[in-house]
């Protein structure tokens, strides 16, 4: 018989013990970045915000409306705009497919949430910078009634009354990393979940390295909810002379050392039309800079936006990465991957220390490319070794998160690691 899994129902006064351990957090994360004067201007303004935002969620209360469904499922997306761009579409079939009931929403911000009335009142004394947020995340529990909620927003102040409000219940909280939590943004600073659903081991390393973690949790290296048996390609031919470049977002891209790196690769490019070269643009990303390319040479390629990664992976013979978490599914499929990037950004993949230095001029990509197509098999070797590194479950990694969120949903422990916070 499988373990069970122990969600302990929240002691009295933990939303309040909650709420002075935000303010901690934020305090120490505004103090990394500004003296004390600046941190103290900064801390006084959020909390003036909050507290308008508190003030008017306790006053609107008298209009929430009390409406109610239960799911097994509730997928609680970072923001309204990410619902069409269905990155999670496969997740949802999948669980969908399972026999699971599951909805989908979005978090709203402030203004939203107060428009709407989505408040209900929390069970315990909140303080009034917090209330809007213990609020809102009562009112979310209660109008869909989830026996699990899967969140997707990295940071969100909501996620630690999210996890008492469904502790109180019985039920879990689980954080969906949608990407390698190898970067510095503070966001990935908040750990306030019952589990937390990571990529692989270098994603749980960076984690225990940041000095500031809010809140504990149980890792799972569950794999990539967004990879399956498609990146499972076989190796291409070398001779098949393409390379597929993997954009950055579009807040990179206005940066000068990205904008650098990409007039590097389209000058190579312009150089050696013998080459194709395919553009997988990140799903934000109208990338002007290389339509502007493939317009003037024939042989570049912007891929269109329903072209899958997994099917653009399968077009090309090399990959070039600059700072895109699809690197790793480009190791994955099996593809040489060289890294180029004219900026001055550190490498979070470790991209070095398996595909070799960074290339920073058009000589250096052109000797490289041709390294690559003089010893693929080595350049394929490699980038096992770093799929490896940054991916648990490999190309089953949908799979896998299917199951262990099945096995939570059915009260059975998974496999993970504590994850303690250094502010809770």
């Amino acid at each position: 018989m499988a373990d069970s899994i122990r969600i302990e129902s929240p002691a009295e006064g933990a939303w309040a013990r909650k709420a002075r351990a935000l303010d901690r957090y934020r305090w120490r994360l505004l103090r990394e970045r500004h003296a004390w004067p600046g941190a103290a201007l900064r801390f006084c303004r959020e909390a003036l915000l909050d507290l308008a935002f508190g003030i008017r969620a306790r006053l609107g209360l008298a209009r929430a409306r009390g409406e109610s469904e239960s799911c097994d499922f509730l997928l609680l997306q970072g923001a309204p705009k990410v619902i069409p761009l269905q990155r999670k579409k496969h997740l949802i079939e999948a669980l969908r497919g399972a026999g699971h009931r599951l909805l989908e929403t979005a978090q709203e911000e402030p203004r939203a949430v107060i428009a709407g009335c989505m408040l209900a009142r929390p069970p315990q004394a909140v303080p009034l910078r917090y209330f809007g947020y213990a609020a809102y995340a009562e009112w979310l529990v209660g109008r869909y009634g989830p026996r699990l909620l899967i969140n997707d927003r990295n940071g969100s102040l909501y996620s630690p009354f999210l996890r008492l409000s469904l502790n109180r219940r019985g039920r879990p909280l689980v954080h969906l990393a949608h990407a390698t939590t190898l970067e510095s943004s503070r966001r990935l600073g908040m750990t306030d979940y019952d589990y937390y659903f990571l990529f692989g081991q270098s994603s749980l390393d960076a984690l225990r390295a940041r000095p500031l973690r809010f809140g504990d949790t149980r890792a799972v290296l569950s794999g990539s909810h967004m990879i399956d048996r498609a990146y499972d390609l076989p190796p291409a031919d070398a001779a098949l002379r393409t390379l597929l470049v993997l954009g950055v977002g579009p807040d990179k891209e206005k940066e000068a050392g990205y904008r650098r790196t990409y007039a590097l690769l389209r000058d190579w490019a312009a150089g050696n039309p013998q080459y194709r070269v395919l553009v997988k643009a990140h799903p934000r990303s109208k990338v002007p800079f290389w339509r502007e390319a493939a317009a003037q040479h024939g042989h570049i390629e912007v891929l269109p936006a329903d072209c899958s990664l997994a099917e653009a992976l399968g077009r090309a013979s090399v990959v070039v990465n600059i700072m895109s978490n699809a690197v790793v599914e480009a190791a994955l499929a099996r593809r040489p991957i060289i890294y180029v990037n004219a900026g001055d950004d550190h490498d979070i993949f470790a991209q070095e220390r398996f595909f070799g230095g960074r290339i920073d001029s058009v000589a250096e990509l052109t000797a490289r490319v041709s390294w690559a197509e003089n010893h693929y098999h080595l350049c394929l070797e490699k980038a096992r070794e770093f799929a490896e590194y940054h991916l648990a479950h490999g190309v089953r990694g949908m799979e896998q998160t299917i199951e262990l969120l099945g096995r939570l949903l059915r009260g059975e422990a998974v496999p993970g690691q504590p994850l303690g916070g250094s502010v809770s």
